[in-house]
């Protein structure tokens, strides 16, 4: 089982259709994580944005580079839970 990592929708003030630059990112593929540790950094408006790890895992895919542009609701990383259960 793989957890996919999503920059949240719940998080913005605003309604409809916008966008946060990614400032930084942390973790590579491969990399162990642990929970609540940054996995990449994004500018929303005047805030920045720090994406933490959900689990313990290691990082089997990151679908941004910095300064690429994202919505609300995708996937930002996918981690494999360590002991294959997501928490």
């Amino acid at each position: 089982m793989v957890l996919e990592v999503k920059l949240p929708r719940e998080l913005w003030p605003r309604r409809g259709d916008w966008e946060g630059r990614v400032l930084a990112v942390y973790k590579k593929p491969g990399d162990r994580v642990s929970m609540g540790e940054p996995i990449a950094e994004v500018e929303i408006e005047k805030a920045v944005l720090v994406i933490e790890s959900p689990i313990d895992g290691i990082v089997t895919g990151v679908n941004v580079r910095v300064g690429s542009l994202i919505k609300p609701g995708m996937v930002i990383a996918s981690i494999k839970p360590l002991g294959g259960v997501a928490g």
